[in-house]
């Protein structure tokens, strides 16, 4: 009888630990949650977490708790992951899903409710993108205007450092929940995207469909930090070297990558906004022309491997042309020649080194009387709109415009003192200005700017003043300066659509008739 008792306690202490060890670490990734959306047709959603090493997951959908797909795999041995690949699934919901872990005779179920499917779009930068709906023009109205959006799904990454790329988050500030006047306006540059949301809540009216926003962002850092090591050593950015003061943190080069990025690099995505590059004003900056191309295209290299193919290998990627704002560091060329990089020195995207890309201009969407410092103006309502415009383009395919007018040719018209632009785009000439156009006027190798006063124009034409360059004009620029505007006052927009014109710099390489500006690509 002892012995008896003796054998089935041993075999009850045997069956509970090994009930205990099967269950440690089976769980989701920390982003697979309730109220998540997954990525809908024509890509497979990918989902995936950690088991037991040998045992057998499977991942049910379930549409009113009936079953409607199932997908099987094991738990690799080398890191403890599983992962499943959804068949594609058209927009809506609500789905629950439903991973199991089988291991000999012992199971273990995970659930998460109220998901749907629709276009999963990540949101990353610096402060301005940290900003918060409480932070903006008409805050209280927006937080209140939620309850139309609840298809329109919100998380928040917490802002954490690593030296090594992470296979996890960490954690998460926000999980994925439905959009609140809460988590919209939890303070100040925490919690949830102001440009994110607003970019969804203008995608949603348009598609129809749900929305997945992911905010992944740190105020005051620099490209360098959310870059791989890979990506930068492509570039020749230097591995050691000082941090600005000014920086926020002072990061390590790509801890922001390995902690923020890398670890949601198997999520099937739709697309990427990004609003960054102040802190690269003073930082590295010659060398943004290259840091930010290979930004997004090792990003979308990564996610494409991560998901499995899933994600488009040249998905989407919209960012935001820098507004003005008031600083030393903004003196001189540093902040247009930002702006100028963030292009690749195009002046404008797509470009052969920046395709599939769109771009939201805002240098004239300065604030002056910002609370929070000039260079976070309050006005990221038309900031969003502007993004979802060039989304809508280029993730959509719709035929619309944009973005603002650039001159398609430059004329020198010989003895007229006149320099004339040819728009491919209709413009409309808010007001005059004297200064915002500049000649660079060159003799014996020594060239400086002056003004060129805006003329005489017409519907896609517009002629400069150059007779105060009494030598050779070898280059013309628009809007170089830190603060070449007030708010929503540029002198040159595209007729209907009230997008401005960008900042541009062309060289007159051939001052006859029928020279054709680089911008003209």
């Amino acid at each position: 009888m002892i012995a008896s008792e003796f054998v089935l306690g041993l075999v009850l202490r045997l069956f509970l630990q090994a009930h205990v060890s099967a269950d440690v670490g089976f769980r989701f990734a920390l982003y697979i949650d309730d109220y998540m959306v997954l990525q809908r047709e024509p890509a497979g959603a990918v989902i995936w977490g950690y088991g037991t090493p040998r045992a057998t997951v499977t991942v049910t959908l379930c549409r009113d708790q009936e079953p409607i797909m199932k997908k099987g795999t094991r738990v690799k041995a080398d890191s403890n992951t599983w992962t499943v690949v959804l068949d594609p699934m058209k927009p809506g919901g609500p789905y629950e899903v439903m991973a199991q872990q089988t291991l000999g005779r012992i199971n273990f179920t995970l659930r998460v409710h109220d998901v749907l499917f629709g276009d999963v779009w990540l949101c990353s930068g610096q402060s301005n993108m940290k900003m918060t709906v409480s932070q903006v023009f008409n805050a209280t109205g927006e937080l209140l205007n939620t309850t139309a959006y609840q298809s329109v799904r919100i998380l928040s990454v917490s802002s954490t450092q690593a030296q090594q790329e992470l296979e996890d988050l960490a954690k998460v500030d926000l999980r994925w929940s439905k959009p609140t006047s809460k988590n919209l306006g939890h303070g100040n540059f925490t919690y949830m995207s102001a440009v994110c949301w607003l970019f969804g809540r203008f995608l949603y009216d348009t598609l129809r469909y749900p929305v997945g926003l992911l905010s992944s962002s740190w105020s005051g850092t620099p490209i360098e930090a959310w870059s791989s090591r890979r990506s930068l050593e492509a570039c020749g950015v230097p591995r050691s070297g000082s941090m600005p003061s000014n920086l926020k943190i002072g990061p390590s080069h790509s801890v922001l990558w390995n902690a923020m990025i890398h670890p949601l690099r198997n999520m099937t995505l739709k697309g990427v906004i990004w609003y960054q590059g102040e802190s690269n004003v003073n930082f590295n900056r010659d060398l943004y022309n290259c840091t930010f191309p290979l930004l997004i295209d090792d990003w979308r290299q990564t996610f494409h491997d991560g998901s499995q193919g899933q994600t488009e290998r040249l998905f989407p990627f919209g960012f935001v042309q820098l507004s003005s704002y008031l600083s030393g560091e903004a003196l001189h060329d540093g902040l247009p020649q930002i702006r100028w990089h963030q292009t690749a020195d195009f002046g404008y995207v797509p470009n052969q080194r920046m395709p599939n890309t769109f771009m939201a201009a805002a240098v004239d969407l300065c604030d002056r009387n910002s609370p929070f410092g000039s260079i976070h103006p309050r006005d990221k309502q038309t900031v969003a709109y502007r993004l979802h415009l060039g989304a809508r383009a280029l993730a959509y395919g719709e035929k619309l415009i944009f973005q603002g007018p650039l001159p398609q040719k430059i004329e020198l018209l010989a003895d007229t003192g006149l320099l004339n632009l040819t728009y491919s785009q209709p413009i409309k000439v808010q007001r005059h200005d004297d200064k915002i156009f500049e000649v660079s006027c060159c003799s014996d190798h020594q060239c400086k700017w002056l003004p060129a006063p805006m003329d005489t124009f017409s519907t896609q034409t517009l002629a400069l003043n150059i007779t105060s360059c009494h030598d050779t004009p070898a280059a013309l620029r628009y809007a170089w300066t830190p603060w070449p505007c007030e708010y929503k006052q540029c002198p040159l927009y595209h007729l209907t659509s009230t997008l401005p014109a960008p900042p541009f710099i062309a060289p007159i390489t051939n001052p006859s008739p029928g020279y054709h500006s680089r911008t003209a690509k």
